[in-house]
């Protein structure tokens, strides 16, 4: 039996700039140098997710989602971090159904994070 994606809520945000800039001592210059690698190297890992995930290939998606979640909680997105680590223990419980039928809210998850990064104005 397929498993369900937990939702986050409205209460945990997308990005948390305020939590990104304190903890880079306000330097919006390497909040945008992390920015600019966030989207260079997310986008892959997270085809390589969905790749994996179509060849059956249960160790590979567990890996890359570790991957991924642990890029979202450096850049502070912790609503797709969350959602990655709930993809992780299915793939490595061997559960690639759960994760299957969660791909699209996993993908939606993805696709605000890397909108919302994208469109950080640092300056």
């Amino acid at each position: 039996m397929s498993q369900t994606l937990s939702d986050p809520g409205p209460e945990m945000p997308v990005i948390d700039e305020t939590r990104l800039l304190a903890e880079f001592g306000g330097d919006t210059e390497i909040l945008a140098e992390l920015r600019d690698l966030f989207l260079e190297h997310v986008p892959p890992l997270f085809q390589a997710i969905k790749d994996s995930l179509a060849a059956g290939d249960a160790a590979a998606v567990a890996d890359q989602a570790h991957s991924l979640k642990g890029a979202c909680a450096t850049y502070g997105a912790p609503r797709l971090a969350l959602v990655c680590k709930e993809a992780e223990l299915w793939a490595r419980a061997g559960d690639l159904e759960s994760v299957r039928d969660n791909l699209t809210a996993l993908q939606a998850e993805y696709d605000q994070v890397h909108h919302a990064i994208g469109s950080l104005a640092l300056s």
